[in-house]
């Protein structure tokens, strides 16, 4: 017997399920999106900016083909940042903490019994030898190998930092999957955002002491996304006294974060001179030939022959991260499956007609800035002033936070070519709309045609299109 269905919106949602797959949906959509259908079109809302781009880039046409079924018209799809999302998704996550720790009321082993603690798995895929080396990340790669080998001989913590997408969790990851290979050493890699549920369900159940434990009698431990702790200084102060039961030898902390330690808002000073003693890392954007490389190695763990020119295309026309490369690819294999034609160069150039178009460009400060200055009606030597009208302060604003997204310049390096201005300047800027990004807060000001709102989000993403003309 079919499924009774109340609302259009819940056929639209199991249409969605079987186009993508259980598995997808859970990972991608469960408890982090929210749906409104109206005759306008389908909302997608969802959890937090990260998620909104990642489904925008990898699952627009599910959405629309899911649309399309269920109300028999093609409908425009939109996704919106929906804060309660995120913090649902929080307080699911703590709940889940919170029984985990319940369930260890019974007395902690003892340090003898040196059981290693369940964690995030590590991800078979994600070793050394399927990392490719280039220019970009020669020097992270060979850190990386170091502390495979001998974890905490030559340096402690190490520390891996770079934009989102360019390999940071395969480096973290490939070194705790070559460590338990190896069975001798107790290991655990977690998220900062898992830390922090853990520690906080340790105390709200009264269990510090396993959770403390737990963590502080490994050899390695290894961070994700540490960036997470800004501004938890309580979660801080327990992290501080984690990495202190760190001393060397054999033992290691591993972090993975967005940014240099000392390019993080709201960190302790205290840990962050512990974290820039030991070796500071950085993995960059990967050159062209890196990334058809990359494209090279994702096709043969894919068990796909890609012919070399549709790698060549696909790095030289997809100038992202190494997660675009691989949703370039997997686009082009499924366009190739489902029109049942070889995969050909002619295929390729179809399938990435419109792709391309949302894949992030490297770009210049000067361009970024004619396009800020001509929006808000103000002048390059405005955003270079002291003045502090509202026009000229979201110009100078946007132009720091689309300079720090969409260039390679530094902090320091956007605030000297801005004016001369202190790096913290260009820090706070990136840090509140990012605040305003994930609150889908309005941005508000005034100009000769009078009063003008416009979503923050809304408003980054036109200036980038006017980038990138």
């Amino acid at each position: 017997m079919a499924p009774l269905y109340h609302t259009e919106t819940e056929q639209l949602v199991a249409r969605l399920q079987t186009i993508v797959g259980g598995d997808r949906w859970r990972v991608w959509f469960e408890g982090a999106t929210d749906f409104h259908l109206a005759d306008g079109g389908l909302t997608v809302g969802v959890a937090n900016l990260f998620l909104s781009d990642y489904l925008r880039s990898h699952y627009s046409e599910p959405l629309i083909q899911a649309v399309r079924d269920t109300l028999g018209r093609p409908l425009p799809v939109t996704f919106r940042v929906q804060p309660d999302l995120f913090q649902k998704r929080r307080a699911v996550n703590l709940a889940g903490e919170i029984e985990a720790m319940e369930k260890l009321g019974q007395p902690a082993p003892q340090p003898a019994a040196r059981p290693a603690p369940r964690a995030a798995p590590v991800r078979p895929l994600f070793t050394l030898e399927n990392f490719v080396v280039g220019p970009c990340n020669a020097m992270a790669y060979a850190a990386a190998k170091t502390a495979a080998a001998n974890p905490g001989r030559d340096f402690h913590p190490l520390f891996i930092h770079g934009a989102c997408g360019l390999g940071k969790t395969h480096l973290l990851q490939a070194i705790l999957h070559a460590l338990r290979l190896r069975g001798d050493l107790r290991v655990a890699c977690l998220s900062a955002e898992q830390f922090t549920n853990r520690y906080l369900a340790g105390m709200r159940t009264g269990q510090l002491d396993a959770f403390r434990h737990r963590y502080r009698n490994l050899d390695v431990l290894a961070i994700d996304d540490v960036h997470f702790l800004g501004g938890k200084n309580a979660t801080q102060e327990e992290f501080l006294h984690t990495f202190n039961e760190f001393d060397g030898g054999r033992r290691l902390v591993i972090l993975a974060s967005d940014s240099a330690p000392r390019q993080i808002q709201a960190i302790q000073e205290r840990l962050i001179s512990r974290w820039v003693s030991g070796l500071v890392v950085r993995l960059s954007a990967p050159d062209e030939e890196t990334r058809r490389r990359i494209v090279q190695a994702k096709a043969r763990l894919m068990g796909r022959s890609v012919p070399d020119d549709v790698c060549a295309l696909i790095a030289a026309r997809v100038q992202g991260s190494v997660r675009e490369l691989e949703g370039a690819l997997a686009r082009i294999i499924a366009y190739s499956s489902l029109l049942k034609q070889p995969m050909s160069l002619d295929v390729a150039r179809q399938s990435l007609a419109d792709f391309v178009a949302v894949a992030p460009k490297r770009t210049t400060l000067a361009a970024i800035e004619e396009a800020a200055t001509a929006f808000f009606g103000v002048t390059g030597a405005d955003i270079r002033s002291h003045r502090k009208s509202r026009p000229v302060s979201l110009a100078r604003q946007a132009t720091m936070v689309l300079a720090r997204e969409m260039t390679d310049l530094s902090f320091a390096d956007i605030a000297r070519s801005l004016g001369g201005k202190n790096h913290t300047t260009v820090l706070a800027a990136c840090r509140k709309w990012h605040d305003l990004v994930k609150s889908a807060a309005e941005v508000r000001w005034a100009d000769r045609t009078g009063a003008r709102s416009m979503s923050a989000e809304a408003l980054l993403a036109y200036l980038k299109d006017r980038i990138r003309g």
